[in-house]
């Protein structure tokens, strides 16, 4: 799939109209460590979260991101999308893998 073929253009100074690419919605990435979090105060349980190394704008990031759903396979090395979803109860996690793709399974 090739999703940064439809990326958009944003505008950031608009006296001198410079134009850069949005960032991509789906970033692909390589999962480094698999962990459990527990959430903020009032909710309660271990949420599956994973640190995943992406390539951004050429520089290699480490990004932790939620895991949604109720059971996984997925394992150290497995290759995965990313996208931006802040996840308001689990703090310094801003990302969500995309299921159903590459090799997260439903």
């Amino acid at each position: 799939m090739d999703f940064e073929a439809d990326c958009p253009r944003w505008l950031v100074n608009r006296k001198a109209r410079e134009w850069r690419a949005a960032k991509p919605r789906f970033i692909e990435g390589v999962i480094i460590e698999l962990m459990t979090r527990k959430p903020k105060k009032p909710n309660s349980g271990n949420r599956k979260i994973c640190l995943v190394q992406v390539m951004f704008d050429g520089v290699q990031k480490t990004v932790r991101a939620r895991i949604p759903g109720e059971n996984n396979t997925l394992q150290q090395h497995h290759r995965v999308y990313v996208q931006y979803c802040r996840n308001r109860n689990l703090p310094t996690v801003k990302y969500v893998v995309v299921r159903g793709q590459l090799d997260a399974q439903y």
